[in-house]
């Protein structure tokens, strides 16, 4: 089965953060401070996400800038022993954290309070693909998260999502900061450095949860998608200068694309050719930064 493509879809694309700390929590920044940095970094929308506390957001969002509620909450056990950790978006009122006793209850109560719920960095978190595949109602899983990159190398959740999928469980998978705003001699702050790209008719709080609950963006932290096509069983994609293009398929299924003798690529290719479960498009430029598409096609 096809699943709608953003790319074909009417509207524009809005760059995005979904997670984010301030001063509130453990962040670094004030929400002021937060937010005109990530506008003055061609950010369209941001969430405001401190952990067990929704942030008053009056007066950050600016004409063309749209800042939104939300909450990181935690809780355990997951199968070794860790904590999930569930980002609330657009989560309007504080959650006692002694509310609930497991995930699923945590992510039931999110959703009743009108909110959407996603698990945030599960390589980070000690999390197995056990632990998510039995969870239900969340919109997807982080699969990059910049804090998580700089400060242990435990960014990457790629392939928690490719288990997930293998296991016919449709994600989506989000780019995100979850930005702390923590410097040292030896790495970067994490801030405006990921995104999604939200396909979109407007600019507005319902335009956004539409978008990221039904998979209509693609996310990065550098590479730009321009577009994606489908027709008569062939993928076509073009992209910003790349080094690798990738179709990713369940098992041994899919093809990569590399630039040769040092230059790059901007498009690709890939027909589909009947044993794939699903298929999503990553591409690779030169400094390593990727882009990710969300599922184009599930065979579940």
């Amino acid at each position: 089965m096809l699943l709608k493509n953003p790319f074909a879809m009417e509207g524009r694309w809005f760059k995005g953060n979904l997670h984010t700390h301030t001063t509130n929590s453990d962040g670094a920044w004030s929400p002021d401070k937060v937010a005109n940095e990530y506008r003055s970094n061609g950010y369209d929308f941001l969430f405001i996400t401190d952990h067990w506390k929704v942030t008053d957001i009056s007066g950050l969002s600016q004409d063309g800038f749209l800042v939104l509620n939300g909450a990181e909450l935690n809780i355990g056990p997951s199968e070794l022993g860790y904590h999930y950790h569930i980002v609330a978006l657009n989560l309007k009122e504080n959650i006692p954290s002694n509310s609930v006793s497991n995930a699923q209850e945590l992510i039931n109560l999110i959703k009743s309070k009108g909110a959407f719920a996603l698990v945030a960095h599960p390589y980070w978190s000690g999390l197995t693909v056990n632990d998510i595949q039995n969870l239900n109602g969340h919109i997807g899983i982080e699969i990059f998260n910049s804090t998580c990159f700089f400060s242990i190398a435990k960014g990457h959740s790629v392939i928690h999502w490719d288990d997930l999928l293998c296991k016919g469980k449709l994600t989506w998978g989000f780019a995100v900061d979850d930005t702390h705003q923590h410097y040292n001699d030896h790495r970067p702050i994490d801030a405006c450095n990921a995104w999604i790209m939200a396909k979109m008719p407007e600019l507005t709080e319902d335009s956004v949860m539409n978008a990221i609950s039904s998979g209509y963006f693609y996310s990065s932290n550098g590479p730009v998608i321009h577009d994606i096509s489908i027709q008569d069983n062939i993928i076509s994609v073009t992209t910003s200068d790349v080094k690798i293009i990738n179709f990713i398929a369940n098992a041994h299924n899919g093809e990569s694309f590399t630039a040769m003798d040092g230059k790059p690529i901007n498009s690709a290719r890939y027909k589909i050719r009947g044993g794939e479960k699903y298929i999503r498009v990553e591409c690779f430029d030169e400094n390593g930064k990727t882009a990710w598409s969300n599922p184009l096609l599930v065979n579940f």
